[in-house]
């Protein structure tokens, strides 16, 4: 009688409990950094966190000998191909991309995220909005410019999170791309026609911008380019998104040449601010 009780109440409270979310984190010799990512996620629950390794740091093969989590150490081809391999050996619903570095701002964003998910089936991914570091160390505050693809990224990458059967309809990430992996995957995202909800609050995660698609820029964007023609997306649209978004970069590289770096922070703070 009384098991029967607490069944009824637990009913009638209406307990939801989402479908498993696997985090997948990259770390290749930065201990420190990979420190503070997995230190977000401890108040986190009902998610899956998975490491993938290709350092060969001491240090970090003693961290992870202890970790609750799901941990691969082994070399790999790229960031793509540890991409891929997170993919392979996550068990989660939904996935989620959070790299040595980067920081859940907000514990409950993922189970928020889950729980469109769960009850939006017109949805293959919940994105949100980001605090990037850049190089200098500034803070920028970024929401996703959703523009075309061709002016680039259209969703902020370590907000993402998206239905496993996403992945299994337009596949990974192509190891032949070194730096703009997640520029050819999202291109094929757009491609496939898959809708994304907006959680246009407070920025969830903090993103460190040491990356390589910061640090080299420039390769970064011809290899998007590349992308853009081996994907067949070269139309009008982007043709001219991309151009802007070339011309937008070779700015920002003679205003540094010039000795306005102050400058270029100011106007990176008017764009990027609350």
């Amino acid at each position: 009688m009384e098991i029967f009780t607490i069944f009824i109440r637990l009913i009638g409270a209406k307990i939801w409990i989402s479908n498993l979310l696997s985090i997948i984190t990259l770390t290749y010799n930065n201990l420190d950094e990979l420190r503070k990512t997995v230190s977000t996620l401890s108040a986190v629950s009902n998610i899956e966190s998975i490491i993938i390794n290709g350092g060969s740091d001491k240090e970090t093969f003693q961290f992870l000998e202890t970790y609750n989590g799901v941990v691969i150490n082994e070399k790999d081809e790229g960031i793509s191909d540890a991409f891929n391999k997170g993919i392979a050996n996550s068990s989660g619903d939904y996935i989620m991309f959070l790299n040595g570095g980067d920081e859940l701002l907000d514990d409950t964003y993922p189970d928020n995220a889950a729980e469109i998910l769960d009850n939006r089936s017109e949805y293959s991914f919940v994105h949100s909005n980001l605090v990037f570091v850049d190089k200098s160390g500034t803070e920028l505050y970024m929401r996703p410019p959703l523009k075309n693809v061709g002016r680039g990224m259209p969703y902020l990458h370590p907000t993402m999170i998206v239905r496993r059967t996403v992945f299994e309809k337009i596949g990974g990430f192509n190891k032949k791309f070194k730096i703009s992996m997640d520029y050819d995957w999202v291109v094929r995202l757009e491609k496939g026609g898959f809708k994304g909800y907006h959680m246009d609050q407070e920025a969830p995660v903090r993103m460190d911008g040491s990356g390589k698609s910061v640090t080299e820029e420039g390769k970064a964007i011809k290899e998007c380019y590349k992308i853009l023609k081996e994907n067949s997306y070269l139309n009008l649209k982007n043709r001219t998104g991309f151009f802007l978004r070339y011309f937008s970069y070779f700015g920002r590289r003679f205003l540094s040449a010039v000795g306005l770096n102050r400058l270029l922070i100011s106007l990176k703070k008017l764009k990027h601010s609350r």
